[in-house]
């Protein structure tokens, strides 16, 4: 076991690694990447409540299950390296090759390496329930250096329960009010070094039961965070939006030596087997990681043009409290980094066509409804450095889904 007094702040998010850890958890939602991050008052789909709670106000019946969507990181730098036709020929040269290559398209410091997230939605008249699970591989390279390459894996589980209600003003105007509130249990893994994983993998006497099970420290913990928003709906489908989002989302956090440990704590059993008799008490317990509030505001557009071809425009202005105080130039740049741009139009209830803008980031997407299958897909890019063009790093994302849209 890792003696205690070695491990209780390597593994908190104040090291560079887990800073991530304190996101507000949403989940990946294709449909609204596409748009490039915009959304707030587009009504309609499965997951809209997700994002805004007074979406929810006459959504009507919708179930989509399972619904599954995958996310690969850097699939352009990745095509571009050789490192797959390396894999490719089987051989412990290529392999070794392959892995050198993919490990020289991941950048420095934070970013994403894969994301899978499997959730069931469900809306029956104004009332939302939502159940997702996402697996997230995120990686850390201090350096130039590919040795140093750092893998983190993170488990999040969500529930989230909404219910919107709808106050007409007038013929052609209504205020939708909508709140929701979620249940959020995270849990992540200290780093690995990619250079170690690759050599443990190829020793005969590796066994990934014992390294991630018993000697890997896990850090866990929930958050209980409330959603609250307001739709103004205005004549010609103009529709005005504000959310306030993950009020109360701080998640307070325990420390474990392994895997089995929290395991015996939380689940009154170990996982798997092993012969240690040290105590399985946490390393630490009840700390905090702070995820703070924040205030969205968006204006979507659904002119009612028929029901041939459905457009929609979004503007979206993300956390616009961080706006505040800020004049000239600081708040032009403000103002381009947390705005987000977004369009779609809908085809013979068939086919989605999307278009986004994020801080100068372009994205596309399609979704396909056929019969009971829905398909979306978007290929789109982020930016994690501090400012844009700092660290942009792309992304494409597929989603599989039955009875939903």
């Amino acid at each position: 076991m890792i003696a205690p007094l070695l491990a209780v702040d390597d593994y908190k998010p104040t090291n560079v690694v887990y800073t991530q850890a304190a996101e507000p958890f949403v989940g990946t939602s294709v449909r609204i990447m596409g748009m490039g991050g915009a959304g707030l008052g587009v009504k309609g789909y499965h997951d809209s409540f997700l994002y805004n709670p007074a979406n929810l106000v006459r959504s009507g019946f919708k179930f989509s299950f399972p619904s599954v969507t995958v996310t690969a990181y850097n699939p352009k730098a990745i095509l571009e390296s050789g490192a797959i036709e390396e894999f490719e020929k089987g051989t412990d040269a290529g392999m070794v090759s392959g892995a050198q290559k993919f490990l020289g398209t991941i950048q420095k410091d934070y970013g994403d390496l894969i994301t899978t997230d499997l959730s069931t939605t469900v809306t029956l008249g104004s009332f939302g329930l939502s159940l997702q699970v996402q697996e997230r591989l995120m990686t850390y390279k201090p350096g130039a250096d590919l040795t140093a390459t750092n893998l983190v894996a993170q488990i999040t589980t969500a529930a989230t329960a909404g219910f919107g209600f709808r106050i007409n003003l007038a013929q052609s105007m209504s205020i939708d009010l909508g709140v929701s509130a979620k249940a959020v249990y995270k849990a992540y893994l200290k780093a690995q070094s990619a250079s170690t994983l690759t050599s443990a993998v190829s020793d005969e006497n590796f066994d990934p039961a014992v390294t991630f099970l018993n000697e890997t420290p896990l850090i866990a913990g929930y958050a209980l965070p409330i959603s609250a928003g307001v739709n103004l709906n205005l004549p010609f489908g103009l529709t005005v939006s504000t959310v306030a989002k993950n009020i109360n989302g701080n998640y307070t956090m325990n420390t474990y030596n392994s895997v089995n440990d929290w395991a015996e704590e939380v689940l009154g059993e170990r996982i798997a087997g092993d012969d240690d008799d040290a105590s399985t008490a946490p390393i630490e317990t009840d700390w905090t990681i702070e995820s703070p509030w924040r205030l969205d505001a968006g204006l979507t557009w659904k002119p009612n043009i028929g029901s041939l071809i459905r457009p929609i425009i979004a503007v979206d202005v993300v956390d616009v409290m961080a706006m505040s105080g800020k004049t000239g130039d600081d708040l032009t740049r403000a103002f381009f980094e947390q705005t987000r741009l977004g369009a779609s139009v809908r085809l013979l209830s068939l086919l989605d066509f999307r278009y986004g803008l994020n801080k100068g980031y372009q994205s596309i997407g399609v979704g396909f409804d056929l019969l009971i299958f829905h398909i979306d897909a978007a290929y789109y890019t982020q930016e994690y450095g501090p400012s844009i063009g700092d660290k942009p790093i792309d992304a494409l994302s597929l989603r599989f889904s039955l009875f939903s849209r």
